[in-house]
């Protein structure tokens, strides 16, 4: 075991000392590495790219990359809120959660520019004109010495002996060549990640691929107000922005999330995907998702046009028979949609999970009635949302809500939940701790509700807050042939503390539809309470 775990540090240290060497032949004198001995944060990382008006600096561990960075930015050429920190601070820690075990400095500043594009914050540099003598007085590269240099004549630094490509030389390298050298210098950095075709290069697709129609595409983009939204593409203006009035749709391509064919995500930046062109390695293109519809187009055509047939026999059998016409009520006090906030915290999923496991080994019957680790949340209120009108009054209502949550709300909103209870053995949960703003925060979001004439079907008069494990629905007590849960399934859980969650956004979610592909209910909409308005 304690050979096993030597390895795997040697391992991690070469790989922090390949990406560190990577960093440093791309940044050069921008980047200075102090190391700590002795400390648990071994090394400290600080970039400060010329043509950015930013530091970045990442304190990394003996376990990096497997255990994340501790991050911090310093601003230099410009201001952030404390809000628009936390939000920079958070979307960073998020995005090396999702790259653990892989080199993340490089792609963590790209992340953090992306982030501060959507913020329309201009963190750019401009830089200063240098002398020749300034210009002649290169760097030794380090790297080049040693037989290591990876970027060969597109170093900045100096190699001794070697002849630098000028601008004509440059300019002959074919697109494959150029392509080439990018895809390099991608997987020694970003980790091994392809190049992934753009939202403009989707949109030209679209627009000008004759198979496809421009109908079957939906957009989903991102709202400064009311978070993601959908809007079919033909809708859309797709003319430089600059150019068209207030009266029309348009957004910087920056802004669009992913697109659908019909009901399916065929691009998504936020996981990479790419159906359209397959440049992240799918092996599917646009055009193998539309033959995938058309066939079941065709096989939808083809049971409709059974039914219609049987439907035709029974007719002409019962002529004679008088016709009862069913109509099925729609019942107006059940809910369809509800305000969320979602449980994504990685110690509460696994806490949550291990309740779970211990309620299904003593029942396996019981694995349907357990909640979706991707699904978690704590509803707000519900609501019943019919018509096109009702829908748009409610996103009009979050939109304001959005407004005061800075004056509703604390800077950072900390959730955490310590313990179990039930509602009537049927239903096993765990509390949040008592927020009294987050109650202050939901009884006005309520209030707008009603004032903008919403049903709020469904919400009790006292909110209780919970974040649901397990339930047992009729039809599960039915089939199990049981009544409650019995509580020796969780009793030893009973004060178990599952963890911290830090809230910024809230859903509009969808009871009735399909839930998304990460497994969340679909949203109407999802609204950043502390961005900058």
């Amino acid at each position: 075991m304690m050979a096993g775990s030597t390895a795997r540090s040697t391992s991690q240290m070469e790989d922090q000392e390949n990406e560190i060497e990577a960093l440093q032949s791309i940044f050069a004198d921008e980047i200075h590495v102090i190391s700590n001995r002795g400390r648990e944060y071994c090394k400290e990382i600080s970039i400060k790219p010329n043509n950015l008006g930013v530091t970045f600096s990442f304190s990394i561990t003996e376990a990096y990359p497997d255990v994340p960075p501790l991050i911090d930015i310093i601003p230099a050429t410009f201001s952030l809120t404390e809000n628009q920190t936390g939000i920079l601070l958070q979307n960073m820690y998020t995005a090396a959660k999702d790259m653990k075990g892989t080199a993340m400095m490089l792609a963590l500043i790209e992340s953090a520019k992306d982030t501060l594009d959507e913020m329309d914050i201009n963190y750019h540099r401009v830089l200063e004109q240098k002398s020749d003598d300034v210009k002649d007085c290169q760097i030794v590269c380090p790297f080049f010495q040693q037989g290591k240099c990876r970027f060969g004549t597109k170093c900045k630094n100096l190699h001794p002996g070697q002849k630098k490509m000028n601008k004509d030389e440059e300019s002959e390298l074919n697109g494959e060549e150029k392509k080439k050298v990018e895809g390099q210098k991608e997987e020694q950095v970003g980790g091994k990640k392809p190049p992934m075709k753009t939202a403009c290069d989707v949109i030209s697709r679209i627009q000008w691929d004759p198979e496809l129609k421009s109908s079957h595409f939906i957009v989903g983009y991102l709202d400064r107000f009311l978070g993601v939204l959908e809007q079919p593409f033909d809708d859309f203006s797709w003319v430089d922005i600059a150019t068209v009035d207030l009266n029309t749709l348009a957004i910087p391509r920056h802004r669009i999330q992913y697109f659908k064919y019909h009901d399916e995500i065929v691009w998504d930046k936020r996981v990479r995907l790419d159906n359209v062109f397959g440049s992240t390695g799918s092996q599917l293109t646009i055009g193998d998702v539309a033959k995938k519809f058309q066939k079941e187009s065709l096989a939808e055509d083809e049971k409709e046009a059974d039914k219609d047939i049987k439907a035709d026999k029974v007719e002409q059998n019962s002529k004679t028979e008088p016709q009862i016409k069913i109509v099925k009520k729609i019942n107006k006090n059940a809910p369809n949609y509800f305000i969320a906030i979602r449980i994504d915290d990685e110690d509460i999923l696994k806490n949550v999970k291990m309740v779970q496991d211990s309620v299904t080994e003593n029942n396996k019957g019981l694995e349907a009635a357990c909640a979706t680790l991707d699904s978690l949340h704590i509803t707000l209120c519900t609501m019943r949302l019919d018509s096109h009108d009702e829908k748009m009054a409610a996103l009009k209502v979050l939109k304001e809500i959005r407004q005061e949550a800075a004056r509703l709300l604390p800077p950072s909103l900390l959730l955490s939940f310590q313990g179990l209870g039930n509602f009537y053995e049927r239903v096993l949960f765990s509390p949040p701790n008592k927020e009294p703003a987050l109650y202050t925060f939901i009884n006005r979001l309520q209030d707008k509700f009603r004032e903008a004439g919403i049903n709020l079907a469904g919400t009790r008069k006292q909110t209780n807050l919970h974040m649901t494990l397990v339930k047992l629905r009729r039809s599960d007590m039915d089939a199990l042939c049981m009544e409650y849960l019995d509580d020796s399934y969780y009793s030893k859980f009973l004060h178990t503390y599952f963890g911290v969650q830090s809230v910024s956004t809230i859903h509009l979610c969808s009871m009735d539809n399909a839930k998304r592909y990460d497994g969340f209910y679909d949203c109407l909409a999802s609204v950043n309470l502390f961005d900058e308005c």
